[in-house]
């Protein structure tokens, strides 16, 4: 019995370390270059949108919200002072792929179900559209439950550590 609590308890310590996760993946001589050309530079422009491929999935994804991402992600932005209006450099995020689970699924059976995900390369560039960086971002969240199941926690967490990889990634910044 005691064998049975100890898997049962390594089982669920495992789960909850790998319900969220995120990633980055970026084209290391192109970032290290961008990152001397730009290092304390800021940004005037932020733009957001769907890939062709990704466009298909909002039919079956009725809860994913682009402009709540956006939203986010200028928010960070603005908190971290990476704004100003008059500068030549500029944000681009192709979304290429996203999945949200429904209420039930998430809150009856967690990461059983799958976890909810967006994928989107980030593009930096001048706005002249000279691309200076690339890099891809990932973040998923896979709890569930009562508390970790529910609509406006699973996003807001999903948005916000997208928006938080987006920006600790760009040239030249500070990661926080």
């Amino acid at each position: 019995m005691e064998y049975l609590v100890k898997r049962c308890l390594t089982a669920l310590i495992l789960s909850s370390l790998l319900g969220c996760a995120s990633a980055v993946k970026r084209d290391e001589p192109v970032a290290q270059a961008a990152a001397v050309e730009m290092a304390g530079q800021k940004y005037s422009k932020l733009n957001l949108y769907i890939s062709d491929d990704a466009k298909k999935l909002l039919a079956e994804n009725i809860k994913f919200n682009p402009e709540a991402l956006r939203n986010t992600i200028q928010r960070v932005l603005e908190a971290r002072n990476q704004l100003e209006a008059g500068s030549p450099y500029r944000i681009d995020i192709e979304i290429t792929h996203f999945n949200v689970r429904s209420h039930f699924s998430a809150v009856m059976f967690g990461f059983l179900a799958g976890s909810d995900s967006v994928v989107g390369n980030v593009y930096i560039g001048d706005n002249g559209g000279r691309r200076l960086a690339k890099y891809e971002v990932s973040a998923s969240y896979a709890l569930g439950g009562i508390a970790g199941g529910q609509d406006e926690a699973r996003m807001g967490w999903l948005y916000e550590e997208f928006a938080k990889q987006v920006v600790n990634e760009l040239p030249g910044a500070d990661r926080k």
